[in-house]
């Protein structure tokens, strides 16, 4: 039987990030999630950029059965990467739970 899926909650601002750096995710995402949840969530932020042309720097899932919240974060929006001022190894994008945060 396939998992619950999450639920992607509305974002309350709207943004430049592009969740376009390095994918990190933490030990208790890894240890929570299967790789095709963690997969689905990643395409998902991907698919929400490209309809808005970018997003807010968090996004949150909701597990409607266990409540559990995932955040995943991005560091850096359209303008910081273009201006040139920060190294490009601070250009990722972090998938955790909640209480990680």
């Amino acid at each position: 039987m396939a998992p619950t899926p999450r639920i992607r909650q509305s974002q309350e601002q709207s943004g430049k990030y592009f969740f376009s750096g390095q994918f990190a995710v933490t030990n208790g995402v890894q240890s929570a999630l299967s790789r095709e949840e963690i997969q689905a969530i990643y395409f998902d932020v991907q698919q929400q950029v490209k309809a808005q042309d970018g997003i807010d720097y968090l996004m949150v899932y909701f597990h409607p059965e266990t409540g559990q919240k995932l955040f995943f974060i991005d560091q850096l929006d359209r303008d910081m990467i273009a201006s040139g001022e920060f190294k490009p190894e601070y250009n990722y994008c972090t998938l955790m739970l909640a209480e990680e945060y």
